[in-house]
C-alpha cells in the first residue's frame, strides 16, 4: 500500500504537528479539525518505508484515515517521500 499524507494548516496550530494518512490508492475523507484550518497535499510514501504503517493501515481499514501528530512523525522519511 501506499499512502498519502496530507497536514493541518491552521494559524492557532503548530506547524506540521498534525497529519492526515490514507491509501493513496483509495483516498478517504479526513476530518475537519476546526473552522479555521484546512488540510494541505504533504506527500506520499510506501508501506515499506512508512514506520507506523501497521497501525495506519488497521486505522484506515476501520475508518478510512489514520491521524499522528507531531513534527517528527514524518521528517526521519522526508527524503524518501514522493
Amino acid at each position: 500500500m501506499d499512502f498519502a499524507i496530507m497536514v493541518w494548516k491552521s494559524g492557532n496550530v503548530r506547524p506540521f504537528s498534525i497529519f492526515g494518512v490514507f491509501d493513496k490508492g483509495n483516498p478517504g475523507i479526513l476530518p475537519t479539525i476546526s473552522r479555521k484550518g484546512h488540510w494541505a497535499h504533504y506527500g506520499s510514501i510506501s508501506e515499506s518505508r512508512y514506520k507506523d504503517a501497521e497501525a495506519a493501515k488497521k486505522s484506515i481499514a476501520e475508518i478510512g484515515y489514520y491521524l499522528t501528530g507531531g513534527e517528527q512523525a514524518f521528517k526521519t522519511t522526508e527524503r524518501q517521500m514522493n
